[in-house]
């Protein structure tokens, strides 16, 4: 018997494992209840491992609705919380049996860092600094909520990117997520590839002219899906009706 569960796990970390993210998702639209529906859909076709979200779980003060999270796939769920989960937060770490908003979770090849924009940054950035350092995980993701980078009507945050950059840069973290703006976008900053996923279910709204930094850009309720196998990390990005709105390759050890 102990052979076989050492057997499925080193199958499961050498093929890789398939996890979605969605943000900006717990609103009681239509689009909330069509991107539930893909997920289902998508874990129905090939198993999702995880799913991680970028905050603003439950609109508009944090509540947590037991309907919204049942209509999601049955598969562990990692939070981050965003402005919208503040004022319920308390309530949101026993739902989800976190003792603090910030935490990091390994899953398979990929490890993930999540980070709380609405709290204390700099404590948090010691947090994470000490994580990384003690990381021994192929892939390093960092989630929160609030982008560094963004096309969106809040935009990117300049407080953010001059806390969190020399890290990123220094441990040449591949991938961070965000939501908060209610949109899709891919950004390419020197190393790290930054994506905004708030297209979860929320209401949605336009954008500014893409930044410099955009390489691709859609205002659609959708779904990302991360894929490590070996040297690759493979993400695309799937509006609520399956079809494709981005997909992106990333590279180990890539310039």
């Amino acid at each position: 018997m102990r052979r076989l569960l050492f057997l499925l796990l080193f199958l499961g970390l050498a093929f890789g494992q398939r996890v979605a993210v969605l943000g900006d998702w717990g609103q009681d639209t239509p689009g909330r209840t069509q991107v539930a529906n893909l997920l289902r859909t998508e874990h129905a076709r090939k198993p999702l491992a995880a799913l991680l979200t970028a905050g603003d779980n439950f609109y508009p003060r944090g509540l947590v609705v037991e309907r919204y999270l049942k209509e999601l796939p049955p598969v562990p769920l990692y939070p981050a919380f965003g402005n919208h989960d503040a004022p319920s937060l308390k309530e949101q770490l026993q739902r989800f049996r976190l003792e603090k908003p910030y935490y990091a979770v390994r899953l398979g090849a990929v490890e993930v860092f999540v980070l709380y924009t609405e709290g204390d940054l700099k404590a948090q950035r010691e947090w994470l600094a000490q994580a990384l350092s003690h990381s021994q995980a192929p892939w390093r993701v960092v989630i929160l909520h609030r982008p560094l980078y963004s096309s969106g009507l809040h935009g990117g945050s300049p407080g953010l990117r001059s806390l969190l950059e020399p890290l990123l840069r220094q441990y040449r973290i591949p991938l961070v997520l965000a939501g908060h703006d209610h949109h899709y976008e891919r950004l390419q900053v020197g190393f790290t590839t930054h994506l905004v996923v708030g297209g979860g279910g929320a209401n949605l709204y336009p954008t500014k002219p893409p930044s410099p930094y955009t390489q691709a850009l859609a205002v659609a309720h959708h779904a990302l899906f991360l894929e490590a196998e070996g040297e690759t990390l493979v993400g695309y990005a799937l509006d609520a009706s399956g079809q494709v709105l981005d997909r992106f390759v990333l590279k180990k050890n890539s310039p």
